[in-house]
């Protein structure tokens, strides 16, 4: 199968994999061909994308974090925790953080979360999710298909499987994981108290508006600590999830030591938990790679990019070191274009994705560089030296600040794979080890220290970015312009100052105002 743009999608195709709402029910089965009426209407609904099948990719597996079992009653389970508790804050929404705050801690309104069926049912699923990331190797790279007015649901789902298995990586207990998964689900249940105006707004932000979409943390934190009594941790996710390592997040601009912390270093007053750390990388990552209702998402190799760049500023180091090394760059089914080699301008779908080798997937070549259908040509990146890069889709805005090229990604993507035990070994090992420590390498040297030995950042070209061949002569004009506007604007998924908005995927952000601790 290969995972095909709502826009690119045509008359005749044949949909891979089923489409359902976040309530799980099916609203296009796998199998169904699609007609105008069902592609307007996936259009209309806000899918980004669709799989398709067909005769040349009928053989290459969808892969899913999650079985569909759990992904349907784990995000079921998270709207209706959005949704009851939407309910009772629709009132507070024109509130001040002061006013919202003293009725969140109020017997009333405490009494209304306590021992709920609703969240009991949210921490049961919790549970299954924890048990089957814990069952994989690597991530797939690729987010759950969603619709815009479903995101929010979808996006904290993924962002918790992402944050487990980083979690799991670094050694932490399964009671740890837990904890972690269910702050990384509610981490953005303040925006309840966020007029979605402001939230689903396309243009600037005011500052009022902007100060109100911060909020966000502080109230999700004071709701969870003060109402849905999940422990210490869990509300901390959902207060330190804007924060970054040097100091430039909100709400209350603290600052990370760029390692991974242990034991009571984990806890330290007016420092970054682990946790927090974790949940920020996770939170970027699924935004980054998601259609929002003002830009398509990013191609999942160009998130990579992304976060590697921010290691150290905004992202712990250490952390980011082990979540790309899980991390596959080119995800099985999407769709990229070879921009080297003898097969240059060609466009293809990921085949095969070596858990050995992430950087170096099996390409399967579709069509030539004048976009005509070929017979299907195997490209094993493995034993041959061309590169590929994922497909810019139109509207997807900005770029990277300061990106260095493809050959710079390929030889960080080589440094990471080379500073680790390969496949099996690297699994077992951390498996072993499963305790509040850092895993280590059969060796006996820590991951995180031999990945920092033998792997450094590379400060930023001006290597400009290739981009993709269109297929239609409109496609090819907007690729251009794309371009042209992100070269001139530098602007990237989260945050330039002085413009607009502090969700990670918004390309322009404010600079961050200081909030008192709650």
């Amino acid at each position: 199968m290969i995972q095909v743009a709502v826009d690119s999608v045509r008359k005749g195709m044949r949909l891979g994999v089923g489409v359902r709402d976040a309530s799980g029910h099916l609203l296009l089965g796998p199998g169904v061909i699609l007609n105008e009426e069902y592609i307007a209407r996936l259009k209309v609904r806000g899918y980004g994308a669709v799989w398709i099948e067909d005769q040349d990719t009928g053989d290459i597996p969808y892969e899913e974090n999650l079985s569909e079992a759990t992904r349907i009653a784990a995000t079921a389970a998270i709207k209706e925790t959005f949704v009851m508790t939407a309910k009772d804050a629709q009132v507070l929404k024109s509130q001040s953080v002061s006013e919202i705050r003293a009725t969140l801690k109020s017997p009333r309104f405490q009494k209304i979360f306590q021992y709920h069926p609703v969240i009991e049912q949210l921490m049961s699923n919790v549970g299954h999710v924890v048990d089957e990331v814990l069952d994989r190797d690597i991530l797939t790279g690729l987010n759950s298909i969603r619709s815009h007015d479903e995101y929010t649901y979808h996006h904290c789902l993924d962002m918790s499987v992402t944050s487990i298995m980083i979690g799991r990586h670094l050694g932490l207990s399964k009671e740890q994981l837990r904890k972690l998964a269910i702050g990384s689900i509610l981490h953005d249940i303040g925006k309840i108290f966020v007029d979605d105006a402001i939230l689903n707004k396309q243009g600037p932000l005011t500052p009022e508006e902007f100060k109100r979409m911060k909020d966000h943390s502080v109230l999700g934190y004071i709701l969870l600590k003060d109402n849905l009594r999940l422990g210490i941790l869990p509300p901390h996710i959902a207060y330190q999830h804007h924060e970054r390592q040097d100091g430039t997040g909100y709400p209350r601009g603290l600052k990370g030591l760029n390692r991974i912390s242990r034991g009571r270093e984990m806890y330290a007053p007016g420092r970054l938990t682990l946790m927090g750390e974790i949940a920020a990388i996770a939170d970027f990552h699924d935004a980054c790679c998601s259609d929002r209702r003002y830009r398509k998402g990013f191609p999942p190799d160009r998130v990579w990019q992304m976060i590697r760049e921010r290691a150290g500023t905004h992202f712990n180091r250490e952390i980011v070191e082990v979540f790309l090394s899980t991390l596959p760059i080119f995800p099985v089914g999407v769709q990229v274009i070879v921009i080297s080699g003898r097969y240059k301008g060609y466009k293809g779908v990921v085949a095969h994705v070596d858990r050995d080798h992430l950087d170096r997937p099996l390409v399967r070549l579709l069509y030539d560089l004048r976009g005509k259908r070929i017979e299907p040509i195997e490209l094993d990146l493995k034993k041959d030296d061309a590169e590929v890069r994922g497909i810019v889709r139109e509207g997807a805005r900005g770029r990277p600040s300061g990106e260095r090229g493809t050959s710079s990604m390929r030889e960080s993507a080589r440094s990471i794979a080379r500073s680790k035990p390969s496949g099996t070994e690297a699994i077992a090992t951390r498996r072993a080890s499963l305790a509040p420590k850092q895993p280590c390498s059969p060796s006996g040297t820590s991951v995180v220290e031999s990945r920092r030995a033998r792997r450094t950042f590379p400060p930023p070209s001006t290597q400009a970015m290739t981009t993709a061949v269109p297929t239609t002569t409109s496609e090819r004009d907007v690729g251009a312009t794309a371009v042209t506007s992100a070269r001139a604007h530098a602007t990237t998924c989260e945050s330039e100052p002085q413009k607009s908005h502090p969700d990670p995927s918004r390309p322009h952000q404010p600079p961050h105002a200081s909030t008192p601790p709650a």
